[in-house]
């Protein structure tokens, strides 16, 4: 992450382009960017800073693309500082994330968002947008095949995990996953191209009045299997999600074929979390409960 701006500097930066701002707060955000709710008369915006220039035009892509259909932010401006600091001013949308949710609410929640996830399901990508994986702010992904996405994080051409004890990390889970990746990989059969969020979670959905209002934080998103958004609910195995969780297990582990192939996702997620986290130094969690969660879903998983 780059380093943190002060309120003062934040300020300065929004008056740049909104010189008769009234109200500037804080709100709670991902592990990459500050953001901030500003206000100019009636009118409410949101501010960001911290993520690279390229995570911020994705999110414009994705707001140009896909606004008729999902709930998400409207990006109206993307920047870069005179020392290169990328920032976004984007249309502020009402709600709260489902971390700051009580109990009750979170329980109340669960069919919103599972609507949600069938809106998700239900976009048909156009193969105008090529490839597969991560996609970039033009919205080109670099893998031929969904497989190939899923299999590169084996690929020694694509990830080098030969320095990760050299970076203080046993090597062990990350073998043993890798392992059980390829013993399960047969069950992926995957042509189709889903738009997967990749970072579906407490922090990255707004509700209000029992209702789903956006969809935040696209910087992961990838065409792919929608299965994959089910399986990082359920590899972060959040305890404010757990109703919620319990319903996509009941909805979408039906068959011993679509448990398998959750699964690889489980382990391809904590592979990737571990991957850029230790060996990339990109900003991440903690990096013991990541092996110890891969370690749990591979002991009891299937």
């Amino acid at each position: 992450m780059n380093k943190k701006l002060s309120f003062d500097e934040i300020k300065a930066l929004i008056k740049i382009h909104y010189p008769h701002v009234t109200y500037i707060k804080e709100l709670s955000g991902g592990l990459a960017s500050q953001t901030y709710l500003f206000e100019v008369g009636e009118q409410r915006f949101v501010f960001q800073v911290g993520s690279d220039l390229e995570s911020y035009k994705k999110e414009g892509f994705i707001a140009k693309t896909f606004n008729a259909i999902l709930p998400v932010r409207c990006v109206l401006e993307v920047h870069r500082t005179d020392d290169r600091m990328a920032y976004s001013i984007s249309k502020y949308i009402e709600g709260d994330k489902l971390f700051d949710l009580n109990s009750q609410q979170l329980f109340d929640i669960v069919p919103a968002v599972l609507n949600t996830l069938e809106s998700l399901e239900s976009i048909e990508v156009s193969n105008d947008h090529g490839g597969y994986g991560y996609f970039d702010s033009t919205g080109h992904a670099p893998y031929p095949t969904w497989l190939d996405f899923v299999t590169a994080v084996y690929n020694s051409n694509i990830y080098s995990w030969d320095v990760l004890e050299e970076r203080g990390l046993d090597s062990e889970v990350v073998n043993k996953a890798m392992e059980e990746l390829k013993t399960h990989i047969k069950s992926i059969h995957f042509s189709d191209k889903n738009i997967v969020h990749g970072d579906l979670g407490s922090y990255n959905l707004l509700a209000k009045d029992n209702q789903i209002t956006g969809i935040i934080d696209w910087s992961l998103s990838m065409y792919g299997d929608h299965l994959y958004d089910k399986a990082n609910f359920l590899f972060w195995n959040e305890e404010k999600l757990q109703p919620l969780i319990k319903e996509i297990k009941n909805q979408y582990m039906t068959t011993t074929q679509t448990k398998e192939i959750i699964y690889c996702y489980m382990l391809r997620i904590g592979l990737e979390e571990i991957y850029n986290t230790v060996i990339r130094h990109e900003v991440g969690y903690d990096i013991d409960w990541v092996t110890n969660r891969l370690n749990e879903i591979i002991d009891h998983f299937l």
